[in-house]
């Protein structure tokens, strides 16, 4: 059995995970990776057969260079990397290898339904896989925590409110009646409104699948079925090393 690494260099933190070819066998979370925080997650496992890393930030040249000093069979997730989806995108050359990964990991579990992938992090995405396999494009728009940040920093007044958790206590009514829970609805709002908005208009078969930090959150608020996959990036990259194997 194949013994495969993943590495998710996001906004904020980057996400490791192990698999024995599909199945996820070891997962940690770090603000900051270094080869020895790789080589300490791996541990006593056996030999890596093979590993995949992809960045929204800047890539760490000493980091890739590492994970090949380790395990040769290492790729590094880019518009050239052969996936097992069509890509209908004017320029793929800038679309976020995150987002790829996401509908990958989404098209994993369903097959053959339009899916609309909702990976809601810093930054929340909405993209679309028709059900034929086509990446077929997307949105992206702040997520719940930079909404907050946003009106907090280019206000005069406006506090700086904690992200609303559990977000339950919020449906309870439609309007804020102060400040902060204005301010908390309005950002949970802004994007539960847009997941609701674009869901409306797809095919009545296409699943919601909701990825990220703030799926489950979502999921919570949201007034028809979903799917929450806590490791959709990671999923997704392992289905493309895979997809490679020599």
């Amino acid at each position: 059995m194949a013994l495969y690494l993943t590495i998710d260099q996001g906004n904020s933190e980057a996400k490791m995970a192990l698999w024995e070819d599909t199945r996820l066998v070891g997962f940690r979370m770090e603000p900051v990776l270094s080869p020895a925080r790789v080589d300490a997650f791996i541990g006593e496992h056996r030999a890596i057969d093979g590993a995949i890393y992809c960045s929204v930030a800047r890539e760490d040249v000493a980091l890739v260079c590492h994970l090949r000093h380790i395990c040769p069979h290492t790729l590094r997730l880019g518009p050239e990397t052969p996936i097992p989806l069509k890509v209908a995108y004017n320029t793929p050359q800038t679309l976020g290898a995150d987002r790829i990964a996401a509908a990958v990991g989404a098209w994993a579990d369903h097959k053959g339904h339009p899916i609309l992938v909702v990976d809601a992090g810093t930054a929340v995405t909405y993209d679309l896989v028709d059900a034929d396999g086509t990446y077929a494009g997307g949105n992206i728009a702040p997520g719940i925590s930079m909404n907050l940040r946003a009106l907090h920093e280019f206000t005069a007044r406006l506090p700086l409110v904690p992200f609303p958790s559990p977000m339950q206590a919020l449906a309870a009514e439609l309007f804020g009646r102060d400040t902060r829970g204005a301010i908390a609805r309005g950002a949970v709002d802004a994007v539960r409104g847009a997941i609701e908005f674009y869901r409306r208009r797809l095919p009545e078969d296409t699943v919601t699948v909701l990825g990220g930090g703030c799926g489950h959150h979502l999921a919570s608020v949201l007034d028809f079925p979903v799917h929450v996959d806590d490791h959709l990036v990671s999923k997704g990259l392992n289905r493309i090393l895979i997809y490679n194997e020599p």
